[in-house]
C-alpha cells in the first residue's frame, strides 16, 4: 500500500513531512503528495521505488490548499479510487473530495467536494488523521483529538464521534 506525505515548506526551504494517508493509486508503487504554498501536487512512484522521472507531477485542484489540513483515507466512498479529506484551517469545514480516476481525477475540484462536517477548527479538533478501517465496515475512518483532551473515532465521517481515549490526548503533536 502506498503512503502519502504532505510536505509544508517554510522559511529557508525547510521542509516538514506529514503522512496524510495511503493507497493513493491502485499500483504497488508509493506516490507522493506535496503541498507547496497554494498548490497540491501528485508525484507518481515507479518500479524503482523512486519518483517516476518519466511522468510529470499532476497538480491537484486549482489552488488555495495552503488554507487546508489534509488526510487521504484511501477509498472511503467505495468507488475503487482514493479520496481526499480537507479541513479548512479557519472555518473548520471538513470536505470530502471523491476520487474518480486512477490518476487523481476528481480530487481538489471544489464543486465536486461534499461538506461532511463543520466545527473542525484546530481549537476544537486539534489533530486528525485517517485510518484504513477501524470500524470493520470496509471504509476508512478518522481519528481526532478533542479540545477536551480525548481521542475520538469517526467511523462514518460525521456525527459526534465515539470517545476511544478518555484523557491525555491534548499534549500530542501528531497522530497517524
Amino acid at each position: 500500500m502506498s503512503t502519502l506525505y504532505a510536505y509544508a515548506t517554510g522559511g529557508k526551504s525547510e521542509q516538514t513531512r506529514t503522512a496524510v494517508g495511503s493507497g493513493w493509486r491502485t499500483t504497488r508503487y508509493p506516490d507522493l503528495l506535496v503541498k507547496e504554498g497554494n498548490f497540491l501536487w501528485l508525484y507518481y512512484g515507479s518500479e524503482s521505488l523512486y519518483l517516476d522521472a518519466t511522468r510529470a507531477p499532476v497538480r491537484v485542484g486549482n489552488g488555495s490548499w495552503s488554507n487546508y489540513d489534509l488526510v487521504a483515507p484511501g477509498d472511503r466512498t467505495g468507488n475503487g479510487h482514493v479520496d481526499l479529506i480537507a479541513r479548512h484551517k479557519t472555518s473548520g469545514e471538513l470536505r470530502l473530495y471523491e476520487g474518480t480516476g486512477p490518476a487523481g481525477e476528481g480530487l481538489g475540484s471544489g464543486p465536486a467536494s461534499t461538506v461532511i462536517g463543520t466545527g473542525w477548527t484546530s481549537a476544537h479538533r486539534p489533530l486528525f488523521t485517517a485510518f484504513p478501517d477501524a470500524g470493520s465496515d470496509n471504509r476508512a475512518d478518522i481519528f481526532a483529538t478533542g479540545s477536551d483532551d480525548k481521542l475520538y473515532l469517526y467511523s462514518n465521517l460525521s456525527g459526534a464521534g465515539v470517545i476511544v481515549g478518555t484523557s491525555g490526548w491534548g499534549n500530542f503533536q501528531a497522530i497517524s
